[in-house]
């Protein structure tokens, strides 16, 4: 091959992998964007369900962009990334959040406690005193299906100080329910996980069964995780939603998360 051919091949080499790395920004450029955008619409996890549905199936394969959004310079669209991150609860999702949160000064926590508890929730729950118990619900149940010796360690230190409380506080239910049924480590025995949920959901007062739906609101990309909302509705300015996420496993499905999302 001559020097000219030589420099003529390279140069088309050139061309093909600008071209190439123009398309694969742009496909990048436009991910993020139209991800933002579902952020942006996602005002409430309650009322904007069908958002963080479309987020939920497609998330795992966006992981990388929800993490690029913890930096955008809205604070509502860094929040919710971080929301749909924990939803998702998968390990390279948590793992750049944690490392995000480590180059903060500061910063807001919200969403749901995924499995496995991190070194991170646990310094937070040390930290704080076993979490501010306004947002202590979702840690509580957290540990309580995690079954970590570690993990049963913190529960039963939470469940003495969450005693102490006035009963009408969420982390003083919370541990009550936890006490009363014993969460499931295993979900058996129906295919439909709206169902299956529902009759394994723990975090439900016996009393409020009869008042108690569940639907499906949506499966990840991969089909092993399923987000379902829970509805205890005992009438007008009485009624509590829930969002599960259930992960499987060999036996069938288990408790991911438990986070209360709504409440009149």
């Amino acid at each position: 091959m001559s020097y000219r051919q030589i420099i003529k091949l390279s140069f088309a080499v050139l061309v093909l992998v600008c071209l190439y790395a123009s398309m694969v920004f742009g496909q990048s450029q436009e991910s993020y964007s139209a991800t933002v955008r579902l952020l942006s619409e996602m005002n409430d996890v309650k009322l904007n369900g069908d958002k963080l549905a479309k987020l939920f199936r497609i998330g795992d394969q966006r992981v990388e962009v929800l993490l690029k959004a913890l930096d955008d310079p809205n604070p509502d669209i860094s929040l919710r990334a971080q929301i749909v991150i924990r939803y998702l609860g998968n390990e390279t999702g948590m793992k750049g959040l944690f490392d995000w949160y480590e180059k903060q000064k500061q910063f807001r926590v919200s969403g749901p406690v995924p499995l496995p508890l991190s070194e991170w929730d646990y310094k937070s729950l040390y930290a704080n005193n076993y979490v501010e118990w306004f947002r202590a619900e979702p840690y509580i149940y957290a540990l309580a299906l995690d079954d970590s010796p570690k993990a049963r360690d913190a529960l039963r230190k939470t469940l003495k100080l969450a005693g102490d409380l006035d009963e009408s506080s969420v982390a003083n239910r919370a541990a009550r329910r936890v006490q009363a049924g014993q969460p499931s480590k295993a979900l058996t025995g129906d295919k439909d996980l709206a169902k299956l949920v529902l009759n394994n959901a723990f975090f439900v007062a016996s009393d409020d069964r009869k008042y108690t739906s569940a639907r499906l609101l949506a499966l990840n990309g991969s089909k092993n995780k399923g987000l379902v909302e829970v509805y205890i509705n005992r009438g007008v300015l009485s009624e509590e939603w829930y969002h599960v996420v259930v992960q499987k496993c060999e036996q069938g499905w288990r408790f991911f998360s438990i986070t209360q999302v709504a409440v009149s």
